[in-house]
């Protein structure tokens, strides 16, 4: 094993994953919630199965971002950085989930804004965390 590999804290590839994770599960939520917003409202039988499986996991991408936003909040206190960005993250997160319960429900074009808006700013919040997961990595020795 290299120095710089042994120097990796465990914390903070953990921050990283959970970083990663989480833009990754935004990036399939903005893109279900395209495919959505783009059916609109169904002209047919298929095409309106196809827009309640597409609701459906974009409902359940939501819980899991839930999950994630917690277990990234978790790896943030174990790193010792990007507590505050985790914290937020997590608030962004659940007020999102909330603006889609409120688009679903009431089909509030402002509900549907808020969730793209949620989306920019949990995206931008996770970026931080990923990387302010290098700065909790001890700096590499220089060679005499």
């Amino acid at each position: 094993m290299s120095a710089s590999a042994a120097a990796v804290s465990p914390a903070a590839t953990n921050l990283r994953r959970r970083s990663r994770e989480a833009l990754v599960a935004l990036a399939v939520q903005y893109l279900l919630g395209m495919a959505a917003n783009l059916i609109g409202k169904p002209d047919s039988a298929l095409v309106g199965v196809i827009d309640t499986i597409i609701v459906i996991l974009h409902v359940l991408v939501a819980v899991g971002l839930i999950v994630v936003a917690i277990r990234a909040l978790l790896a943030a206190r174990a790193a010792g950085v990007g507590r505050r960005l985790t914290l937020w993250a997590l608030v962004v997160i659940v007020l999102t989930f909330l603006a889609g319960v409120l688009t679903i429900t009431l089909g509030s074009d402002w509900a549907s804004y808020a969730m793209a808006t949620g989306f920019l700013i949990a995206a931008a919040l996770y970026a931080g965390t990923f990387l302010a997961s290098y700065r909790a990595e001890p700096a590499p020795a220089s060679a005499p």
